[in-house]
């Protein structure tokens, strides 16, 4: 069941300002929901990121299947063939531990972003 996507107004942005400039954070919200340590298929973790108030345009699909492919590559992500609920295997991803290690790096990066994000905003409340 797809759920409904919140809209601007619900999560606070002004109009005129353009969200969708705003990073997505695929890789880091692809290991975070790994996190939890419980296999997922791709589709389900599309379906989860298209619910993100990062962005006003909807997650690539492509962009998402790039990134476990990658976080697969780089040894962050597992994967292997599942029976599909209906019909065909599907390929479902669990995190390694050094995706947990990326992730927890990942935390770090954006506290700094946050830091700085809100010197910016109050910078600019000041003009």
């Amino acid at each position: 069941m797809r759920r409904r996507r919140r809209g601007r107004q619900e999560i606070g942005i002004p109009e005129g300002c353009s969200i969708s400039r705003l990073p997505r954070l695929v890789e880091p919200s692809v290991l975070l929901l790994l996190a939890d340590g419980q296999p997922k298929h791709g589709y389900d973790i599309l379906e989860v990121l298209r619910e993100d108030p990062f962005s006003q345009t909807e997650v690539d699909t492509g962009i998402v299947y790039r990134t476990l492919r990658a976080l697969e590559a780089n040894g962050m992500a597992t994967s292997e063939w599942a029976p599909g609920s209906r019909g065909p295997k599907r390929r479902v991803y669990t995190i390694t531990d050094e995706g947990r290690e990326h992730l927890a790096d990942w935390a770090v990066v954006l506290e700094r972003f946050a830091e700085r994000t809100a010197d910016l905003a109050q910078q600019l409340k000041r003009v």
